[in-house]
């Protein structure tokens, strides 16, 4: 299987040797990794951003902005 790119889409880093084993498929029934463009740090900080993100919309979701009669 081809490998779609050598350096993270993020920060341009060269993925370690150990990278590419984790994002490496080894079948068809394997799950794939789901950030496989970034390189290890970068991915760590999309995970850590992403569980920040509830902090951050205590107040409702943007989506609420957009529903008749729930303007603030």
């Amino acid at each position: 299987m081809g490998q779609s790119s050598t350096v993270c889409t993020d920060c341009g880093a060269k993925f370690t040797d150990e990278r590419w084993k984790a994002i490496e498929r080894v079948g068809w029934g394997a799950p794939q990794e789901p950030r496989p463009s970034l390189c290890e740090d970068c991915d760590q900080r999309f995970v850590t951003d992403v569980q920040a993100l509830p902090e951050q919309k205590a107040g409702g979701t943007w989506l609420s902005r957009f529903r008749p009669g729930q303007a603030s």
